[in-house]
């Protein structure tokens, strides 16, 4: 009968959700349960008791930014504020997933500048002292020549387009006489680009950033708190190669408007293989690893 044919083709749907959902939630399983995080790429609280030698293992930091227990503030919502938070060891990962939980906030509105993930070629060290440094020379807190690939949490709408906050993938060749077209946002300069509004998050609610590369392919993600399990899909860029050997960063700096840059805990992790790679190089010169190249500037 007609009722009978139904009823058959509905316990047949329900059976395939089900066994949909549950392979969905073992790959899910799977995929996580084969990456490690990576120490010393990695920041987690609480930061000051975990200070050795009087920093964060691993890490260095300058210019405005400030260690407290729960959050590393990298600029304050001060006006014309740099700061720099820079991973110490290359990362010798040849494919990685990387998480951010952060918070840009104040009591302004709009604010400025925004907060920048990096993984150059070498470590820059702002230094606001210098009498040669101009806002021309400062792309977020790092320097307008840099090599390899920003992921840039961009709060101010310098073009009016009202379409910040925006996260925006930019990708340097080393070039000191770049010019950025900061005046339009980037747009013509964006390797990705998309519109998410992570400014002002609730205070117990930080904004996560997920970064995958593997295979030449760089993909970026982004939720906000507890929504992580609803992260949104931010954009992807095909045919990158990010040799080894670089160095993670992260950089803010605040212009006439200001925002307060707060960073909760950055995760790096990979597959076991690619860790256990990493470490024989890392094994076989600490001295290379404890001494990155640096430029102040």
């Amino acid at each position: 009968s007609t009722q009978s044919t139904w009823g058959h083709l509905l316990s047949v749907y329900f059976f395939s959700t089900e066994m949909l959902f549950w392979i969905l939630i073992s790959l899910v399983s799977a995929d996580n349960s084969v990456r490690e995080i990576v120490d010393h790429h990695s920041l987690l609280p609480p930061f000051i008791s975990e200070w050795w030698q009087g920093g964060i293992p691993h890490w260095d930091f300058g210019g405005s930014s400030v260690v407290t227990d729960k959050y590393i503030r990298i600029s304050p919502d001060k006006q014309s504020r740099v700061g720099w938070l820079w991973n110490e060891q290359p990362s010798h990962l040849e494919a990685w997933e990387l998480v951010l939980e952060f918070r840009i906030h104040s009591h302004r509105n709009p604010g400025a500048d925004g907060l920048a993930l990096w993984y150059t070629d070498k470590v820059y060290k702002y230094d606001t002292s210098n009498t040669e440094y101009t806002s021309k020379h400062n792309l977020w807190g790092n320097r307008v020549g840099f090599k390899g690939v920003g992921v840039i949490f961009d709060t101010y709408d310098n073009d009016g387009q009202r379409d910040n906050p925006v996260v925006t993938v930019v990708r340097g060749t080393g070039d000191d006489n770049q010019n950025w077209d900061i005046e339009n946002d980037l747009k013509t300069q964006a390797a990705a680009r998309c519109v998410y509004e992570f400014r002002n998050s609730a205070k117990n609610e930080p904004v996560r950033a997920r970064v995958v590369y593997s295979a030449g392919t760089l993909q970026i993600f982004i939720a906000e708190g507890s929504q992580e399990h609803r992260e949104t899909y931010c954009g992807s860029v095909s045919n990158i190669d990010l040799p080894t050997g670089y160095y993670f960063g992260i950089t803010a700096s605040t212009g006439h408007l200001a925002d307060n840059h707060d960073i909760y805990s950055l995760k790096v992790s990979a597959a076991p293989e690619f860790i256990k790679k990493e470490d024989a190089v890392f094994y076989h010169d600490q001295t290379t690893t404890a001494n990155p190249p640096v430029l102040n500037v």
